[in-house]
């Protein structure tokens, strides 16, 4: 099998979106050690969880490269979406950690989230062994089509990290601080940048599409990291020391 130019450069977008959130990933979580608070832990965590929908397409643009095969579509959606939940859930409790909300409201978010990714998981395990057209299909080397019920968990859980991820970046935005309302902007860019690239990914099975939602994709990682960290060379590129 021999790659085309489209599919050498969405491979290649793909290696450095995930390598760098690992990183930015592992940086966010390594906080915890120097400040004591666990949601630093969580949202490394959650960052890195999330990179896993596209683990299987550096799997597969490696083998291609090679060894000139593809990897089993089984493989695919267990390396890719089999941990997606407990990341899901992860992120949620390093978000409720954070947010001031009503702790009967907390539980029931919570609770709602709990339940759909418990159910997405039951189902998915399901179907692994009895059919995997009821989870995705393969259209091309790097194109899977996704059962509806898989899109609808994925909008769900798109729709369940932008409603708490924009209040959260809402809280910094509010602060007169100059260095917290400088957060709040990149951590609503970054949620915006991310849900963005992930439904033009998921959702338009196109080479080209692909390769922009991986720019967005990447985007997204370098502007979570400022808004939560706000490291000093982002801060002396936008002139504020």
């Amino acid at each position: 099998m021999v790659l085309d130019l489209l599919e050498i450069l969405h491979g290649s977008l793909t290696i450095i979106f995930v390598v760098i959130s690992i990183i930015l990933g592992l940086r966010i979580a390594s906080r915890y050690s120097e400040t004591k608070k666990s949601q630093f832990l969580l949202f490394g965590i959650f960052w890195i969880g999330m990179t896993t929908p596209w683990w299987p397409n550096i799997i597969t643009f490696i083998m291609v490269l090679v060894t000139g095969g593809t990897i089993d579509l089984t493989f695919y959606v267990v390396i890719g979406i089999a941990f997606l939940p407990i990341t899901i859930t992860v992120g949620l409790i390093a978000f409720l950690k954070v947010l001031v909300l009503k702790k009967r409201n907390k539980k029931l978010f919570f609770a709602i989230d709990i339940a759909a990714n418990i159910a997405y998981e039951v189902y998915f395990f399901i179907f692994l062994f009895i059919d995997l057209s009821f989870i995705a299909t393969y259209e091309e080397i790097f194109i899977l089509t996704w059962s509806i019920p898989s899109q609808i968990y994925f909008i769900f859980s798109l729709i369940v990290f932008l409603l708490v991820g924009i209040p959260f970046s809402r809280v910094s935005l509010r602060s007169e601080d100059p260095d917290i309302h400088m957060k709040g902007k990149f951590l609503m860019i970054a949620f915006i940048s991310f849900a963005t690239g992930t439904v033009l990914d998921f959702a338009i099975p196109s080479s080209i599409i692909y390769l922009i939602a991986r720019l967005i994709l990447l985007s997204s990682t370098l502007e979570f990291y400022i808004g939560l960290i706000l490291p000093k060379w982002a801060k002396n590129i936008l002139k504020m020391e």
